[in-house]
C-alpha cells in the first residue's frame, strides 16, 4: 500500500510530485469537511457548483501541468 502511494504521488523522474501532493490534501481536506457536515446534520447535502470546483479544479490543473511538462 505504501508503495502504491509512492507510486501515485512520484513524477516519472521517481521525485514526489508537490502538485500531487497538494491536490490529493485539497481534495481530501474538502471531502472531509463534506462528510463530517452530513453526519453532523444527518441528512446527505448535494455539492453545490462552488464545492465541486473545489474538487475538480485542482485536478484539471494538474492535468494541465502534466500536458505542459512533456512539451
Amino acid at each position: 500500500m505504501v508503495e502504491l502511494l509512492k507510486k501515485i504521488f512520484s513524477e516519472d523522474n521517481g521525485n514526489s510530485s508537490s502538485m500531487r501532493i497538494l491536490v490529493a490534501f485539497v481534495i481530501v481536506i474538502v471531502l472531509f469537511n463534506w462528510t463530517w457536515i452530513n453526519i453532523k446534520t444527518g441528512q446527505i447535502i448535494a455539492f453545490d457548483w462552488q464545492d465541486l470546483g473545489l474538487i475538480i479544479g485542482p485536478l484539471f490543473a494538474k492535468a494541465y501541468q502534466k500536458g505542459k511538462e512533456k512539451e
